[in-house]
C-alpha cells in the first residue's frame, strides 16, 4: 500500500568527512544524517579531500512493499544534478537512525529515524527507496576535520 504522501528532493549540501578508497563520506549540513558514495558519484574531477563541500539532491526515505526496478541510468556524472528514485534494504536500525544500503552499490544513507516514513515497525531487511543525485563540488571549508 502506498501512503498519503510524497518523498520529494531538495537541494542539500554536506561536508566531505573522510575517504575509504573509492567511498566518500559526506556528512549532511544540519546533522541530518551521513551519506557513503562512490567517488563516480562526484561529478567534477576536482581533489575531493576531508572538508569539500558539495550540493545534491536528496529526500525522505520510504519504506516500501513494492519495490521498483530501479532506473538509476541518471546516476552517471553528467553536467546537471538530476534527483533519481533510487531503492535499498535497511541494514541498520538503533534508537536514533536508520541505515539504508542502496541497489547497485552507489552506497549507503544515514539518516534520523524521523526522516523514514514508514507504516510498519523499523527493522532490518525492509525494502526502502530515496531521491540522490550526483553531487557537486561547491568549495571547501575551513572547519577542521574533527568538528565536520
Amino acid at each position: 500500500m502506498r501512503p498519503d504522501y510524497l518523498i520529494n528532493p531538495i537541494l542539500m549540501g554536506g561536508l566531505v568527512k573522510e575517504l575509504d578508497g573509492d567511498l566518500v563520506k559526506v556528512h549532511l549540513h544540519g546533522r541530518l544524517g551521513v551519506i557513503t558514495v562512490p567517488r563516480r558519484m562526484i561529478i567534477e574531477n576536482a581533489v575531493i579531500e576531508p572538508g569539500t563541500s558539495l550540493k545534491f539532491f536528496f529526500s525522505y526515505v520510504q519504506i516500501t512493499e513494492n519495490p521498483c526496478d530501479y532506473d538509476t541510468a541518471g546516476l552517471d556524472p553528467a553536467e546537471e544534478i538530476f534527483p533519481v528514485l533510487i531503492g535499498g534494504k535497511v541494514t541498520e536500525v538503533n534508537d536514533t537512525a536508520v541505515k539504508v544500503e542502496m541497489v547497485r552499490g552507489f552506497g549507503t544513507v544515514a539518516v534520523p529515524r524521523r526522516w523514514v516514513f514508514t507504516d510498519v515497525p523499523l527493522k532490518e531487511g525492509l525494502d526502502a527507496e530515496l531521491y540522490i543525485s550526483c553531487m557537486h563540488v561547491t568549495g571547501k571549508t575551513e572547519i577542521p576535520v574533527e568538528s565536520i
